[in-house]
């Protein structure tokens, strides 16, 4: 991902320590929860430049749980928390996004990996804290593909704030007037701007039974898996 042929491609003259190529592993998920180190892009002096956050930024006293998620409708609310951090804007890398599909009649839910059709890196909108380095990427109401996915649970039809290389990049820009953020927070990416699949786990340790990487394709429509494989 940090490597010439992934950042370097689509973003020309990025600043990348040579110690984070070195420590790049193409983790196939990383969970916000377990508040890991995560590879973001910033704005340092007008470059673009990769350095590592960690998810999840504690607001305060009243509030010491880690939030992991901001929605973007309340970035621009002057009485919201999320307000006081708009002008510390990064970006989160990653190759693609993994959310679980609630089936009628199943009663563990599937896992999808979703990523650009386009094969770009996704990067996604963030805030950021600069006392913790840490972060929170935005989110926003589901587009159809998302909301077909993403269908239960307490923030069911929601999604992250997806959208193209150059449009991310934006987001960086020390110039970003108020009528560009309240656009860039209200971007609903299209449906056909995304490829999506299903996958043998998310979480789980335990190694598919095809042989095949994380993140390929997995058909738990096929007879006999939903009975005989566990997700987790």
């Amino acid at each position: 991902m940090l490597g010439a042929d992934g950042l370097p491609r689509y973003i020309p003259g990025i600043k990348i320590n040579r110690d984070l190529v070195d420590v790049d592993h193409n983790r196939p998920h990383i969970a916000a929860h377990e508040n890991p180190s995560c590879f973001v892009l910033v704005n340092r002096g007008g470059d673009v430049c990769v350095e590592r956050f960690f998810w999840g930024i504690a607001p305060g006293f009243k509030t010491p749980t880690p939030l992991y998620n901001a929605r973007s409708e309340k970035v621009l609310l002057p009485d919201s928390f999320w307000f006081s951090l708009k002008e510390q804007r990064c970006l989160l890398l990653a190759d693609g996004v993994y959310e679980h599909q609630q089936r009628e009649g199943v009663k563990k839910k599937t896992p999808y990996y979703i990523k650009l059709k386009g094969g770009e890196p996704l990067l996604i909108p963030a805030l950021f804290s600069f006392t913790s380095l840490s972060f929170s990427i935005l989110t926003r109401s589901a587009n159809g593909v998302f909301r077909e996915i993403h269908n239960s649970g307490p923030n069911k039809h929601r999604m992250p704030l997806l959208c193209p290389v150059d449009r991310a990049l934006r987001w960086l820009q020390k110039d970003l007037k108020q009528e560009e953020m309240v656009d860039f927070v209200s971007f609903l990416l299209p449906d056909q701007e995304l490829s999506y699949h299903t996958v043998f786990s998310i979480r789980g340790k335990k190694e598919r039974p095809d042989g095949l990487k994380e993140n390929d394709f997995f058909d738990w429509g096929r007879a006999g898996f939903l009975e005989k494989a566990s997700l987790f």
